[in-house]
């Protein structure tokens, strides 16, 4: 099933570099997989309540438990409420530790709020389990974000490895070139941008490029 991800999520912080981050008093839950903590006595069994209550509901299908409870985190994502997102994904991860879709959410918001390491580790958990090209095109975008915030080569190159192979599977995907394209953009490979988004604009959805960022690349270099 492919999943709407939302516009907060864009490469488009590349252009502008500008990244998020929770404040120092961030209560576990909304911490990716609960921040890996050891938990405290009274949290275990707010665990055990909330685990009792869903499989009474769901009837001990907590796979199923799981997967509702990660699209209801997409939608909150969707919205731009992190906190929510990432608490309604914590709870999915809780009842499935192999839901990839769940690890998948909490890997965006990382990478959303600057945290690149602690996403891109995520992304590698969540690819075992998650095939979609949408799945790839996030993964290829974290690393981007990665190498080029770090001025990271190696991080460069993967994500530039990984933009050709979403591209060489599924060579209509606007999202993936436009990423491509902001890529260059943010290393001044100017005119290698440009050729990405006349790709681009050969897609289907071609309108979902993002024209703030277009104009911003005719700004440094006149279309070709």
């Amino acid at each position: 099933m492919q999943r709407k991800r939302p516009s907060s999520l864009s490469l488009a912080a590349l252009v502008v570099l500008a990244c998020l981050s929770w404040g120092q008093d961030t209560p576990l839950n909304v911490l990716p997989k609960y921040g890996s903590l050891p938990k405290t006595k009274a949290q275990k069994e707010i665990d055990e309540v909330f685990l009792s209550a869903t499989d009474k509901e769901y009837h001990g299908d907590r796979k199923k438990a799981s997967a509702d409870t990660a699209a209801r985190g997409w939608q909150y994502l969707a919205g731009g409420d992190l906190e929510t997102a990432m608490r309604r994904f914590n709870q999915a991860w809780l009842l499935n530790h192999d839901n990839g879709i769940a690890l998948w959410g909490m890997a965006a918001i990382e990478s959303s709020i600057g945290k690149f390491d602690e996403s891109r580790k995520l992304f590698a958990e969540a690819e075992k389990f998650v095939k979609e090209t949408n799945f790839s095109v996030d993964y290829a975008r974290a690393v981007a974000m990665a190498g080029v915030t770090s001025k990271d080569e190696a991080l460069q190159k993967e994500a530039f490895d990984r933009f050709e192979r979403v591209y060489q599977k599924a060579p209509e995907n606007t999202k993936n070139l436009q990423n491509w394209a902001m890529t260059l953009f943010a290393l001044e490979k100017n005119a290698d941008a440009w050729a990405k988004v006349k790709l681009a604009e050969t897609t289907p959805n071609k309108k979902d490029l993002d024209p703030s960022f277009v104009a911003a690349l005719q700004a440094k270099m006149p279309r070709p």
